[in-house]
């Protein structure tokens, strides 16, 4: 009884100790100690109390209290409590950065009812980065990529970041910038984790990247892809994200430059961005130290990629300014950084040089071996290093292509000061090297020899010096005696090598030679040793007993009948002259200088009474030469005496030795020239004598030449083996070694090309005297003509030589050296410009006077004028990448004569409001070119005025826009006066007035003269109008070269069309993917986008303008092919920028802009129907003459044209339709299509009637309830009588209505369409793509 009784007692104490009930109250205290067990209470309470705590929930509540908020949404609360918690926090205009991190942790538990307010929310935790606190922003990123990881939005999650830590709009994180790298190297850990836990999500950071590099790419997302790409599945993505964003980079600045249509905002927008990614790529570099060094092997990677994709992108046609390099530049300085920076990258660095200098291209191994010079250079210590690897890529010399083994001996070379051993091994490698049986190689071989030796002598010429301060004096005094010694011990040392070429072929007879000449500039202490070790090579071909000194035949052989070069005796000759004169020059120890006077080709009269030195005899033997060539010109055929001994010789051998004897009269031609600097008056008529003669020899031994070549032709019958008129060289030759012969040659000093070029000016102004004072010497005038005409080749092979000259110590010296001389060259190669420019003008005044002197004399000044236009030419090419173009200009200018006022108009001449004096001086120079093209047109000198065109262009350029735009206007205007009867003329004025012309002008004078070639050209009007009225530069003759021309430029017009709906592409991709829909964000972007839509519209429909005058024209064959296929390829285009304009699903459609609505309208009236009406009658011609010959081949290659463009025409409307559909707009009200059709597209059997129905016969649903009077029909619509007011307003953009279809009407309309069998079904793509 008392155990019951105490039981029962102790109940009521148990049920007072048990909990109360929670409330809303306890949960939220008891949630800001613990949520989860706050969490676990939220199924007991009441609906009520669910409902108040979600009511006070806000932006200003706790973390912890917002941690509840997944679970209180899955208990299923009430509707409008859930709706007033999101919408509390999103009008929140900031939130703590307790509550961002809180809210971005719970968005990927929401219920899934609750997962359409995912994108709200984090378009708004996006917008409030900016405001967060530093220290929360690394885990708010990981709780974003989280949820990416889920998968839930994770393109806008990546988007967003991409942009706050790229700082895109101007986003920064607050706290300095230590601090802020310390968040970003935590942020891009979290996405190396990441990204390694979840490849699909890798694959998201890829396409995000991407998609943001379409704007520019910034440094935190190149920091993304270098830490994605230590993860070897997606290492090679992640690179070549990196590598197309800097070479796309590029390739659409260059573009933008070149579209004259795109506005300025987008083309500064194009730089920016190339120099935003290079900056990127340069700061993944400098970021790479201090925790961050696991990214390195990603930047080798990155670099190398740009130097093999960088191809023709350095020195391209426009070149890179404003700050933006080339991509080869960019993968050079980001290894060059890496190399300073980091040790443990150098090793990997060189290792890859190695690799890809071997495995690689020629042209693609040229950037490597830049890099290795460079680091070479300028970091020799730690590339001391690696001297073994540099040997092992030695091993390979033997093997590699000739121009990349050169390089790789020039870029090693430097090194050889600081390694003996490297020399050793390198002079090892180039003897192994001459033993090899390809000649490419044992070029290479001597072309290392030579930069060894040269080298060498730089080496010891820089060390000099710095032996002034050595406490003991006799060191220092015997440094220059040790440096003669050693130069020429050097090339002792290796003579011994470089005799093996003395029983070589002539190709490598003549880099020997070449190679000989350049040793001595760099040492003429070596000049004794050199010529001793070519007098005994030289004795095979002289003689001092026999009728002539040298013996040209002994030159030649025939080995299995054919003929071959045994020794090119000119450079032999070229070379020794060239070691004596710099003799002269420097003043060599040899007491001889009172000899010198005796090469003036007089036997020496106070030789020692010892045995006489090499110079001594080679100077005897010259001497002897010179005499023989001086009793030559004295007989009545010159240069027989020479021949005599081959005159029974095949005509090969005659012709070897008519090119030798032109080789060794240039060399003497040369060397008689360097005595006029120090000759006096009397002298100099003698000296200016010979040079003649020789000279007009010359001339003879060139017709000869030609004379031979001709026979050699005859007698094998190979018709192609012709000779340029103007070059005197052939086209092409059987036999390797004659081609090798023709090549040209440099064989001018340029000391003595001065003294030539100053010669033929003073010749010239003779000559000019002489005619006025009617006593012409034909004789006289024949030997100027000469001279005057080797001169400007010699010039022009000296010009072009520049721009190709090789790396290397030798051709760097050289080239600096080429350099000062061209400056000092070109003042009397203007000043001989400007006689020839004059005397043209003479000669054309006087034409009738001088008739007696035949039409030989004429085309001489012709040859002589056009020569001289090209040097200009070549002159001014290595300058426009360059600063020297200014230079050249005024030194052109300086060069005038004085009555160069006279070729100018009084209004030109005015340039006072130009305050440049470089853009004065080409402004000048372009008024003398004008006025010089008007001349010569008159002539209808082809050749002059190509070269005259091609001139203005390139200065025009220079210009600014406005000065450019008035010298199209004087094109245009010559285009509307003169009628030129050439094809070829009319072709570049053509393209001159075109190109310079600015936008829209460009089109509407394509559209005014392609309207009057119409004219011409039209069906049953051809051969009416022998020209046209408004452009006379349009007739009979050069219409179908005009026609060629405009085709050509439309083609060019749909490639930048092309390049701009990609980059609109590209923006409105970069749009959808926004993760927010701020305005203040997106704003430029947005009217950069309306920009190019803008301009990418108006043009689109100039073009239309243009094609329009095709379709009714009669074209004949190729043209008309070429016609169709570029409307196939616009309405291509048409079909992608229509497609463009439908929203992707789950975005709202706009309304295309006036824009759109113009050239949808303009399209369908002036270019679709009269397309259908010019293929009905190109297939009723091909009816009428199917007997023809050839109309079956044009029958072939049209079945292919114009079913294709059939094709894009109704996929193009299709998607128009769509568009109407969508917008409520008929952009179809002005279209008809047409019924008539020579083909068929079968729908497939198992598509069915529905499909027919649903995605064919709708494709004209708006155009057949469209008002009769609208509708195109035939080839003459309505609007082509006011083309020129049509055409300017469609580039000012009119807008059309929009026009609404009942359903009614378009239930109809497709019931009529599917009765006829005319359908052309959409693609399997196209149908998954909808």
């Amino acid at each position: 009884m008392s155990a019951a009784a105490a039981a029962v007692g102790s109940q009521p104490s148990l049920q007072q100790q048990s909990p109360p009930p929670p409330t809303a109250d306890s949960v939220l205290r008891l949630a800001s100690r613990d949520p989860s067990a706050a969490a676990a209470l939220l199924p007991d309470l009441c609906p009520d109390a669910l409902s108040d705590i979600l009511s006070s929930l806000s932006a200003a509540s706790p973390a912890n209290h917002l941690t509840l908020l997944p679970h209180l949404l899955s208990l299923s609360p009430s509707p409008s409590a859930a709706s007033a918690i999101f919408s509390s926090l999103l009008s929140a205009t900031s939130w703590p950065s307790a509550t961002l991190l809180a809210v971005a942790s719970l968005l990927r538990d929401l219920p899934p009812a609750y997962r359409t307010r995912v994108p709200a929310l984090l378009g708004k935790i996006i917008s409030l980065l900016p405001g967060a606190d530093a220290q929360d922003l690394p885990a708010l990123a990981y709780q974003l990529l989280l949820l990416a990881s889920k998968p839930l939005h994770p393109r806008a999650v990546l988007t967003g970041l991409l942009c706050f830590f790229g700082g895109r709009s101007g986003a920064s994180i607050r706290a300095p910038p230590s601090i802020a790298r310390q968040v970003e190297g935590t942020v891009l850990m979290n996405f190396a984790f990441v990204v390694k836990q979840d490849p699909a999500l890798a694959r998201e950071v890829l396409a995000a990247v991407k998609a943001d590099a379409a704007g520019a790419i910034s440094g935190f997302a190149v920091a993304v892809l270098l830490a994605v790409a230590r993860v070897r599945r997606f290492n090679e993505g992640a690179l070549g994200v990196l590598r197309d964003a800097a070479v796309l980079s590029r390739r659409d600045y260059r573009l933008s430059r070149r579209c004259k249509w795109l506005p300025d905002c987008l083309k500064e927008e194009g730089a920016r961005a190339a120099r935003c990614v290079e900056k990127a790529l340069l700061k993944s570099v400098n970021e790479s130290i201090g925790g961050r060094e696991q990214v390195v092997p990603s930047i080798v990677q990155v670099g190398f990629l740009l130097l093999e994709v960088s191809g023709g992108d350095r020195g391209v046609e426009d070149g890179l300014d404003k700050g933006v390099t080339s991509t080869e530049d960019i993968g050079v300085n980001m290894l060059k950084s890496l190399f300073e920076i980091h040790e443990m990258a150098r090793t990997e660095i060189i290792e890859q040089c190695k690799f890809r200098i071997l495995s690689a291209k020629p042209q693609q191994s040229a950037p490597i071996l830049r890099l290795l010079g460079f680091l070479i250079r300028n970091h020799p210590i730690p590339m001391l290093e690696y001297i073994a690897h540099l040997k092992e890529l030695l091993d390979y010399f033997a093997f590699m292509n000739d121009k990349i083994s050169t390089g790789l001996i020039s870029c090693i070379l430097p090194l050889t000061k600081s390694s003996r051993d490297l020399k050793d091994y390198i002079i090892l490698v180039v003897r192994k090297a001459m033993f090899k049986r390809e000649d490419t190689v044992r070029i290479a071989a001597i072309n290392a020899i030579v930069e060894l030796i040269i080298t060498e002598n730089m080496h010891r010429k820089n060390e000099a010096n710095p032996f002034e301060d050595s406490s003991s004096q006799p060191s220092s005094s015997q440094h220059p005696e040790m440096h003669l010694g050693i130069g020429g011990g050097l090339f002792q040392e290796l003579s011994g090598v470089l005799r093996r070429c003395f029983s070589q072929q002539a190709n490598v007879k003549e880099v020997l030679y070449e190679g000989l000449k350049q040793i001595v500039a760099s040492d003429p202490a070596v000049a004794n040793s050199v010529l001793d070790f070519l007098w005994p090579h030289f004795l095979n071909y002289y003689t001092e007993d026999g009728e002539s000194p040298l013996k040209i035949d002994s030159c030649f052989k025939v080995e299995n009948a054919k003929l071959c070069i045994v020794e090119p005796l000119d450079s032999l000759l070229s070379c020794i002259s060239s070691i004596l004169r710099g003799q002269q020059i420097n003043k060599c120890e040899r007491p001889h200088d009172a000899n010198w006077k005796c090469f003036g080709f007089a036997p020496s009269q106070d030789n020692e009474a010892g045995g006489a030195s090499s110079t001594d005899l080679f100077m005897k033997a010259l001497s002897s030469v010179q005499k023989h060539l001086r009793k030559s010109l004295t007989e009545d055929q010159q240069g027989q005496s020479q021949e005599s001994s081959s005159l029974s010789s095949s005509p090969e051998m005659v012709h070897c030795h008519n090119m030798a004897m032109l080789g060794i009269i240039e060399v003497f031609v040369d060397f008689t020239a360097s005595k006029l600097d120090k000759a006096s008056d009397e002298s100099m008529e003698i000296i200016e004598k010979e040079i003649l003669e020789l000279v007009y020899t010359h001339s003879g031994f060139e017709r000869k030449t030609g004379n031979s070549r001709e026979k050699i032709s005859r007698r094998r019958g190979n018709a192609g083996d012709t000779a340029d008129m103007h070059t005197n060289e052939p086209k092409e030759n059987s036999n390797a070694s004659l081609q090798k012969l023709h090549e040209k040659r440099v064989r001018f000093m340029d000391s003595s090309l001065y003294q030539l070029a100053v010669l033929c000016v003073k010749q010239c102004n003779a000559d000019s005297h002489d005619r006025c004072s009617q006593r012409p010497s034909q004789t006289k005038w024949n030997q100027n003509s000469s001279l005057v005409s080797l001169v400007l080749k010699a010039c022009l092979e000296l010009f072009k030589s520049l721009a190709t000259k090789e790396s290397g110590h030798a051709m760097r010296n050289m080239r600096t050296m080429l350099d000062e001389d061209v400056k000092k060259l070109i003042q009397p190669i203007m000043q001989l410009v400007w006689c020839l420019i004059f005397d043209w003008k003479q000669e054309n005044g006087g034409i009738k006077k001088n008739m007696t002197q035949g039409k030989k004399n004429i085309e001489n000044k012709k040859d002589h004028l056009n020569l001289a236009l090209a040097c200009l030419k070549e002159l001014l090419k290595p300058s426009e990448s360059g600063d020297h173009s200014a230079d050249i200009i005024e030194v052109m200018i300086s060069s005038a004569p004085p009555n160069v006022e006279d070729m100018m108009d009084a209004g030109e001449l005015d340039t006072t409001m130009v305050e440049d004096r470089s853009t004065k001086n080409a402004h000048v120079f372009l008024i003398i070119l004008k006025q010089l093209y008007a001349r010569i047109l008159s002539q209808s000198l082809l050749r002059e005025c190509e070269a005259v065109t091609e001139l203005i262009y390139s200065i025009s350029r220079k210009l600014h826009p406005e000065q450019r735009y008035l010298v199209g206007n004087w094109a245009v205007d010559l285009c509307k006066m003169k009628n030129v009867q050439s094809p070829s003329i009319a072709r570049e004025l053509v393209k001159l007035a075109i190109r310079l012309a600015p936008a829209p002008e460009d089109i509407f004078l394509m559209y005014e003269m392609s309207d009057e070639l119409k004219k011409s050209v039209a069906s049953g009007d051809e051969g009416t109008r022998d020209s046209s009225d408004t452009f006379q530069i349009i007739s009979c003759k050069t219409r179908n070269s005009l026609a060629a021309v405009f085709l050509q430029m439309v083609e060019s017009s749909l490639a930048e069309l092309d390049w701009g709906l990609g980059k609109l592409k590209a923006t409105l991709t970069l749009g959808y993917d926004a993760p927010t829909t701020d305005e203040d964000h997106p704003v430029d972007e947005r009217m950069q986008r309306l920009d190019l839509e803008e301009a990418l519209y108006s043009r689109s429909a100039l073009v239309v303008h243009v094609l329009s005058s095709f379709a009714h024209m009669s074209l004949k064959d190729t043209q008309a092919d070429q016609f169709l296929k570029l409307s196939a390829k616009f309405y291509k285009l048409l079909t992608r920028m229509a497609k463009s304009q439908i929203a992707p699903k789950g975005y709202a459609q706009h309304i295309p802009g006036s824009k759109f609505q113009k050239l949808a309208e303009v399209t369908c009236r002036m270019l679709t129907a009269p397309l259908y009406a010019f293929v009905s009658s190109d297939q009723e011609l091909q009816n009428q003459q199917t007997s023809k010959k050839g109309t079956l081949a044009k029958i072939r290659r049209e079945s292919k044209c114009i079913p294709d463009l059939i094709f894009q025409i109704e996929d193009y409307e299709r998607y128009l339709i769509q568009l109407s559909k969508l917008t409520k707009v008929n952009l179809l009200r002005h279209a008809k299509r047409s019924v008539a059709r020579d083909f068929q597209i079968k729908a497939k059997e198992k598509s069915g009637e529905q499909h027919q129905e649903e995605d064919c016969a709708p494709s004209c649903a708006a155009s057949s309830g469209n008002e009769p009077d609208e509708d195109v029909e035939g080839p003459n619509p309505p609007v082509e009588t006011n083309g020129d007011e049509d055409i300017r307003s469609s580039a000012q953009g009119s807008p059309v209505p929009g026009f609404e279809s009942d359903e009614d009407e378009e239930i109809s309309a497709r019931h009529k369409r599917t009765k006829t069998n005319h359908i052309v079904q959409d693609s399997d793509e196209e149908a998954e793509e909808d």
